[in-house]
């Protein structure tokens, strides 16, 4: 993270007051003008000393040499001669002799270790030129030495020093600073608000300045406002924005040459690409504010760069070019004194280590990472103790005081009885002084309640705001709650009477399909209905996440055409599709929230468009793609516009009572987008209609072989294939479910019940293909593999597992399964991993199974999987629990009761990792929703 100086260098130029002598007994003219024209260091330096050796007694002429030569190499980035001629010229004068140029010598030397990244070295140079600029007649020179002396505190990570020297700065500004001034000191403490996390206070004062440095002309302040709004973004997570503002301020330092605000702003921008995994752009960004850096010697830039660059190496797995960066990195930390990337050097150095399988330098970095931060905590409690310790010795002595005072009182009354007519004026005057206090106090307490009474009625005026935001919230939820209701009735109703119908025989035979096409059709309404809710929930809630695949755009968009064409032509419409991608677009996406988006921009799109058209373009940009949705529908005005990503909005209470909805689902796919590094925009005009554009990071490639094979699965049915499969499921639903779909397409298949069945009648029937579930009683899958291995079995084994986590997957590819196949099936994936093993038919498989028997024998087992948990609960046998719940859940999923499957892995997810406090609580909730499925089931076929 990086802030701007706002005293600039160019400033603090126009300030010298290095004025040559224009004629001395001991240098000539034209030596003189040859040295002030020269625009080459190394001939600027010669005719310096030409001049200083000539001259040995004009001490004003040595200063003006000195000063020129100073801030020619400050121009330049010749930060080490700058410092040395600074210095040179502090000695050669005096603040007797010449004041401002006295000052300004010790200033400069503070501005050019601070461009260095020498802060340490900046304060204490600021320092001394500070209590000069107190004797000073201009203010303003107080104020700019306070404001440079902040920012270095801030540079150092010292927010509470950095604040305390920009409000003094502040306070004079404000009494005698120009509209300059005062931006430039409100720009510099956003930057505080930046490191405290409040990104929204300092947007609203970056606005600020930047409406200020805009009407100045400032163009250098604007550039800076830029960066550092691009700095908030950033941490805000919304990336798009953070390298916008980036890339506008970069441009202008690109224009102005200005090396130090180029490392700045390429090293932001390697940090936000580093953040979006473009790891390759931030490479290259962190090489470059590294090169700008080592341009201007700037030691603090150069470290963030190569820390960076650190950063992405380790990323990429380069761990031995991470390790020389690193190394460099905190070489040039404890050279410069810069503890916190010292520190943050040890934590990475033990990550790096750790890759590299040394592990035993991985665990001493890490004890020094762990060491420096226990250091830093000790410090600050040593200091707060040493401040406590000095109040109480304060304390004591004042107590000490107050005692030796009593005691001289008594000796004075002893030895002087005729001082008594002194003594009674002395408690006269005491007597006054506290008469005169409790006056004061009273005044005190008055004001104290009058400045009370005010933060009352102040407290009030917000409590009643407040009150009136909750108003207004619990309008807004109970319109929802008022939709939500009127929407789901309506499919149920639709729902309800339809089966009604069916149930008494109202319809024919050959109408059942229709009627029952509407049952689907309603329910899959009421499904999406609640899916909106429950995907809200889950975003508010942090819990939501991306589930990424290759695939197809291309073949999404045309989906989404195709499903909504329907709609569009009930309605009148013309609904076109327009495809700049070409024909195939692959990227690894999560399809199925791109795809929930488009969906409701499109669907939006048709409901709110009565004549017309809605049109769908998609096409390429640099970084990702564009999605457009443009119709001739009702529009909106200004007002519904800035309401229209609201949750539980709409554009006004009379749209959901013309045209339904829940008002949930911009916001959602708005959430959505964000989630996925995108946004979603909106342009529209009062009925004339509106465009949405949908922006979406993802980048091209090109498509693996398994992909390209799933794609080509897209027919109902599909070729059968002929061979024996063995399939080993411990559980008796799961296993006569596989079994169907295995036979549906064609296939032999040998069900047994665990490993040690699975080994013998693999020897014994020697399948094409063996399907092993992982966790089995008496043998498991694994050591299943393991016996089949060593008796010599060549034939393709697959794990069949519900634990698809990556690390799990990894460990049973390492064991020497051929791959692996997840619960619930995949017929598409079970279909193109069999095929590769089976032999073709010309038959084709079936593509509908009737699985109700199936799922009915499933929840007819929950009664004896009850008690067996009861009975394992009871008698703390955990490792069966756990099995209880592995069967249970793996099995759920396969007949899709979501919620037993999810309260089976919750409670196995807890027995896996010790954390037993929710034990009882886990195991209750999965036996209410064994109770609930089964008492549903029976309702289902109890007589009406």
């Amino acid at each position: 993270m990086f802030t701007s100086l706002r005293v600039s260098l160019l400033t603090a130029l126009l300030f010298s007051c290095s004025l040559f002598v224009s004629q001395s007994s001991f240098a000539s003219t034209s030596l003189l003008e040859q040295f002030s024209q020269s625009e080459q260091w190394q001939e600027k330096q010669q005719l310096a000393k030409k001049l200083l050796n000539q001259n040995t007694t004009n001490q004003e002429l040595s200063l003006d040499i000195y000063m020129q030569l100073a801030d020619f190499a400050l121009e330049r980035g010749n930060f080490s001669a700058a410092v040395k001629n600074y210095q040179l010229a502090e000695q050669a004068t005096s603040f007797t002799a010449t004041p401002n140029r006295y000052f300004r010598s010790l200033k400069m030397q503070g501005v050019t270790y601070y461009y260095q990244g020498l802060m340490q070295q900046a304060v204490l140079a600021y320092s001394k030129a500070l209590s000069v600029a107190e004797k000073l007649p201009e203010p303003i020179a107080e104020a700019n030495l306070l404001s440079n002396i902040g920012l270095a505190y801030f540079d150092m990570f010292n927010m509470d020093q950095a604040l305390k020297y920009y409000k003094e700065a502040k306070e004079i500004y404000e009494e005698h600073g120009s509209e300059q001034d005062k931006a430039d000191i409100l720009h510099n403490i956003a930057g505080i608000y930046i490191r405290l996390s409040s990104y929204d206070i300092a947007l609203d004062m970056y606005r600020e300045t930047l409406d200020i440095f805009q009407k100045l002309g400032d163009e250098d302040g604007v550039a800076q406002s830029y960066g550092n709004m691009g700095v908030a973004y950033s941490e805000l997570g919304q990336y798009q924005l953070s390298l916008h503002y980036y890339q506008r301020a970069l441009r202008y330092y690109q224009e102005t040459d200005n090396a130090y605000f180029l490392s700045s702003r390429h090293a932001n921008i390697a940090n936000v690409y580093l953040r979006t995994g473009d790891l390759e752009l931030a490479l290259s960004h962190a090489e470059k504010a590294v090169e700008f850096a080592k341009r201007i010697d700037n030691k603090t830039l150069e470290l963030a760069g190569l820390l960076s660059q650190a950063k992405i190496e380790l990323l990429q797995g380069k761990l031995t070019e991470a390790e020389a960066t690193l190394t460099t990195s905190v070489f040039m930390a404890k050279q410069y004194k810069d503890d916190l990337r010292v520190q943050d050097g040890a934590g990475m150095m033990a990550l790096i280590k750790s890759g590299k399988g040394d592990y035993a330098a991985a665990v001493a970095s890490f004890d020094e990472f762990v060491r420096a931060f226990k250091s830093e905590q000790s410090l600050k409690l040593l200091k707060s103790m040493g401040e406590l310790q000095s109040q109480i010795q304060a304390s004591q002595l004042n107590q000490e005081i107050v005692e030796l005072k009593q005691l001289q009182n008594v000796q004075e009354l002893e030895m002087s009885k005729q001082r008594q007519l002194g003594i009674m004026l002395f408690i006269l005057f005491v007597m006054i002084v506290v008469t005169g206090i409790t006056i004061y106090r009273r005044n005190i307490e008055k004001g104290a309640k009058e400045q009370l009474s005010l933060m009352v009625a102040k407290r009030t005026k917000e409590l009643e705001e407040t009150a009136d935001q909750l108003r207004s919230a619990n309008e807004i939820k109970s319109q929802f709650l008022a939709n939500i209701s009127h929407e789901i009735r309506t499919p149920l109703t639709a729902i309800l009477g339809q089966t009604d119908n069916l149930m008494n025989g109202y319809y024919k035979p050959e109408q059942l399909n229709d009627e029952l096409a509407v049952i689907q059709k309603q329910s899959d309404h009421l499904k999406e209905l609640i899916n909106d809710v429950l995907d809200i929930s889950k975003i508010e809630a942090n819990k939501l996440e991306l589930s990424l695949k290759e695939g197809d755009l291309v073949r999404l968009l045309t989906d989404v055409h195709s499903m909504l064409s329907g709609q569009a032509k009930d309605k009148g419409l013309n609904f076109s599709f327009h495809n700049e991608l070409g024909e195939q677009f692959y990227s690894q996406l999560d399809f199925t929230r791109i795809k929930q988006i488009l969906i409701n921009l499109c669907a939006n799109a048709i409901k709110f468009t009565n004549q017309g058209e809605v049109e769908l373009k998609v096409y390429k940009v640099e970084q990702g793609v564009w999605f457009r949705v443009t119709d001739t529908g009702i529009g909106m005005n200004a007002e519904q516009l800035k309401q229209i990503f609201e949750c539980f909005r709409q554009g006004d209470n009379s749209i959901s009572r013309r045209f339904g909805g829940t008002g949930l689902g911009l916001s959602l796919s708005q959430q959505l987008a964000m989630m996925m590094g995108g946004y979603i925009s909106v342009e529209s005009e009062l009925n004339k209609g509106s465009i949405f554009s949908f922006y979406l990071p993802c980048k091209e490639h090109t498509p693996s072989t398994e992909t390209v094979e799933l794609a080509k699965f897209v027919q109902p049915a599909t070729k059968g294939l002929s061979g024996k499969v063995l399939l080993a499921e411990d559980h008796p639903d799961n296993r006569r479910l596989i079994s169907r779909y295995l036979e549906s397409m064609g296939l032999e298949v040998i069900a047994v019940e665990n490993g040690e069945q699975a080994v013998e009648q693999c020897l014994k029937e020697f399948p094409d293909v063996v399907l092993l579930d992982i966790q089995m009683p008496v043998l498991d899958g694994l050591n299943a593999l393991k016996l089949l291995q060593e008796c010599g079995f060549t034939q393709p084994v697959y794990a069949l597992t519900a634990n698809a986590i990556s690390h799990e997957i990894d460990s049973y590819l390492e064991a020497g399964f051929t791959g692996y196949l997840a619960k619930p099936i995949d017929k598409k994936v079970f279909y193109t991993q069999l095929a590769k093993h089976c032999k073709k038919d010309s038959t084709t498989t079936k593509s509908q199974h009737d699985m109700s028997d199936l799922v009915a024998s499933f929840i007819n087992s929950f009664e004896h999987e009850s008690a067996l948990i009861q009975q394992h609960l009871a008698a703390h046998e955990l490792f069966n629990l756990q099995q209880d719940a592995h069967r249970i859940g793996g099995a759920a999923k396969m007949f899709e009761l979501d919620d037993v499957a999810m309260s089976a892995m919750a409670l196995e997810s807890a027995l896996k990792q010790d954390k037993l406090a929710d034990l009882t609580s886990l195991v209750a909730q999965l036996l209410e929703q064994l109770h609930n499925a089964s008492v549903d089931q029976n309702s289902s076929i109890s007589p009406s």
